[in-house]
């Protein structure tokens, strides 16, 4: 595998002080953790109802089958 030198193009190399004050780009940065748990939780509780609604279905329809 080749080595890419990507300093030919303008690539400049990061320091970790540079890495954790770089702007935008991070996910869960400037107060968008709050946006990002709203999101799961959400998404969580979506998952859970349609899980619930399978089970229950599900036990309905071999409770019908059985009786």
């Amino acid at each position: 595998m080749k080595k890419l030198d990507l300093n030919n193009l303008g690539v400049e190399e990061m320091n970790a002080a540079e890495l954790r004050t770089v702007e935008g780009g991070g996910l869960l940065g400037d107060g968008d953790f709050g946006y990002f748990l709203d999101e799961a939780i959400e998404i969580v509780n979506g998952t859970l109802n349609f899980v619930s609604k399978t089970v229950t279905d599900l036990i309905s329809a071999v409770r019908n089958l059985l009786w």
